[in-house]
């Protein structure tokens, strides 16, 4: 049910049908709406300027500052959408209900229940929030939220285990900052783990730079399934305070080195990473595109036919 994405389709030489998805997409089908003309110029120029000037490797990821900065981001966001803290719960789930004194299997079938209730609907609900709030400020969100609700549940498990025959509000209060932690992971993490990884790469390095992702995200899932359980056994509620450190070390990394790509042409994100360095096709045609998005159909007409023909001409 879901069109091919334009860019392959020009890529593999269908212009036709990516013009086709594109006028499905903006323009109610109109292939002679302005927008859509102007957008299939950009991406059609600047896909044509990537497979002229890339070379397609993997050492290109180290090959330029910009495509540094962003392997040093799919590497980060690969391993912290695993080692924010999540890997305990959504694991080993009964070990961790075990902490505050929740044994009985029902109980903690119900709690299992009710949580992956809680996280499709925060999941959900946050991803038509994204455009409206930007990318970065949803990463620094969702980290410093995840922090809070971590170090808040650390105190509540640490004061059931020290108190004698378990605290009972404590334990309590621990369940429901796990809650609160799933939804702060969501803000975040669930939606823009492969959109954001996405929309910061070149059309010619997506797929090798979401292998590499996923490659990271694999490493520290392996890291969970057989390095949290032995300590969760051997150091109990302490071993939370590991991840309060590495929350902090992940808030840092986000602040510092993610980048907004909030209302920035997917063609024109190159340049918030590669400067003056970036490959872009169809300078004209993103300028008008900003405007056609800005003012709607107000701006077409003549002024859309030469911002096609400068971006032709730049090409050319």
């Amino acid at each position: 049910m879901v069109p091919e994405s334009p860019r392959w389709l020009i890529s593999r030489g269908r212009h036709e049908e990516a013009k086709k998805v594109l006028a499905y997409v903006h323009a109610q089908g109109d292939e002679d709406d302005a927008l859509v003309n102007v957008e299939y110029e950009e991406i059609q120029q600047t896909i044509a300027l990537e497979q002229e000037y890339s070379r397609n490797a993997w050492m290109e990821f180290l090959s330029t500052k910009g495509n540094r900065h962003r392997t040093l981001i799919l590497v980060c966001i690969g391993f912290f959408s695993q080692w924010s803290g999540n890997g305990i719960v959504s694991y080993f789930l009964p070990q961790v209900l075990k902490l505050i004194g929740i044994t009985n299997s029902n109980t903690q079938l119900t709690i299992n229940l009710v949580l992956s209730a809680v996280n499709c609907v925060s999941a959900i609900g946050i991803c038509f929030w994204v455009e409206f709030f930007g990318r970065r400020k949803l990463f620094l969100t969702s980290s410093t939220c995840m922090l809070l609700f971590t170090v808040c549940q650390t105190i509540c498990l640490g004061v059931y285990a020290n108190a004698t025959g378990g605290n009972e509000a404590a334990g309590h209060a621990a369940l429901a900052f796990i809650f609160l932690y799933y939804i702060a992971y969501n803000i975040g993490y669930s939606g823009l783990l492969v959109s954001y990884s996405s929309e910061i790469l070149p059309y010619h390095l997506r797929a090798k730079g979401l292998t590499l992702m996923f490659f990271c995200v694999d490493l520290s899932l392996w890291f969970n399934q057989y390095v949290n359980p032995i300590a969760i056994d051997a150091i109990q509620w302490k071993y939370y305070i590991v991840y309060c450190v590495f929350l902090l070390f992940e808030i840092a990394i986000v602040y510092f080195f993610f980048v907004e790509t909030k209302k920035v042409p997917l063609e024109e994100i190159v340049k918030l990473f590669d400067g003056e360095q970036a490959i872009l096709g169809g300078a004209a045609a993103s300028e008008k595109v900003q405007q056609l998005a800005m003012h709607g159909d107000e701006t077409v007409g003549g002024d859309t036919e030469k911002a096609i023909a400068s971006s032709v001409e730049i090409r050319g």
